[in-house]
């Protein structure tokens, strides 16, 4: 069942590398699309888009190596393995994302301040290529896990966003000349974006942190831990995440007096059989008498 499971996870983060990638082509070829239609719409909101793009794309690009970087296996170095490369990036993208929603609101605001006449019919043509190119890739990286594609996912839902107000106004423009809608509408999305990046920035922060995972169900592997036969107690836990979904945890499991070292080894056996079904890769196991104080280290 662990091996199954291993598996699964490892072809997970195996696409998410190439999924990636097709993200970054499909971001930095719409980028310079973007660019010429700024020209052409006069519309800074697209030109600002078109500077998103590009540093979507760069993040993008960065989360790629980070993801392939992440799937090396444990080495003298880095005794844990690499998946922490991974969460690094997500926090990358999370600040650029932070940093780009910070320069939308700046532009919106401006734009309010001083509105200028734009060429609707491009917005609506650009809008629409915006949505599908997105989407697409949105797509690709929906069927991979882990927090960096996660963060990666809000870079392309915020695009995405963003085109549907885009081609809401464009519509709108046809028959009404309310420019400020494009900036009301920028403002909104990125509020949206900022408040969805800070979850995701507060739970790569609480993995740099080595807090203690929330979605480990410890009450529950320590009753299993304590059903198996002669094991009278468990105690001192202390864990923290390896990535989003892989953890270290040690502990100590105190046994009768005079248990032998075969039996031991047998006990150990059982409790890695259960607590790899939680997600566990690393662990540190420490047998203590029944007879000696609990200890605390």
């Amino acid at each position: 069942m662990g091996h199954a499971h291993d598996h699964h996870h490892h072809h997970h983060h195996a696409g998410a590398g190439k999924n990636i990638l097709i993200a970054f082509f499909l971001n930095i070829s719409f980028a310079v699309i973007e660019v010429i239609g700024g020209y052409f719409t006069n519309s800074v909101a697209i030109y600002s888009d078109a500077l998103h793009d590009f540093g979507d794309s760069m993040a993008l690009l960065f989360s790629y190596f980070a993801e392939k970087l992440s799937h090396k296996k444990a080495d003298s170095t880095f005794t844990f393995g690499y998946r922490r490369f991974s969460v690094l990036s997500a926090f990358i993208n999370g600040i650029i994302l932070l940093l780009g929603s910070f320069y939308v609101i700046y532009e919106a605001i401006s734009r309010i301040l001083n509105p200028e006449p734009v060429v609707p019919e491009g917005m609506f043509g650009l809008a629409i290529l915006g949505i599908v190119v997105n989407s697409i890739a949105a797509y690709r990286l929906s069927k991979t896990d882990g927090l960096n594609p996660r963060m990666v996912m809000f870079h392309l839902i915020e695009d995405i966003l963003g085109w549907i107000a885009v081609l809401i106004v464009s519509i709108t423009l046809f028959f009404k000349p309310w420019y400020l809608l494009d900036s009301i509408l920028s403002i909104l999305i990125s509020l949206i974006i900022l408040r969805g990046v800070y979850k995701n920035l507060l739970r790569v922060a609480a993995i740099f942190l080595q807090k203690f995972p929330s979605d480990l169900e410890l009450g529950d592997l320590k009753k299993k831990i304590e059903s198996l036969s002669i094991v009278k107690d468990v105690h001192a836990f202390k864990g923290w995440s390896i990535d989003d979904e892989s953890y270290y945890l040690r502990f100590h499991v105190k046994v009768p007096s005079a248990t032998m070292m075969s039996e031991v080894d047998k006990i150990k056996s059982s409790i890695k059989d259960i607590i790899t079904q939680y997600n566990i890769k690393y662990s540190t196991i420490e047998f203590e008498s029944e007879d000696t104080e609990d200890c605390k280290l």
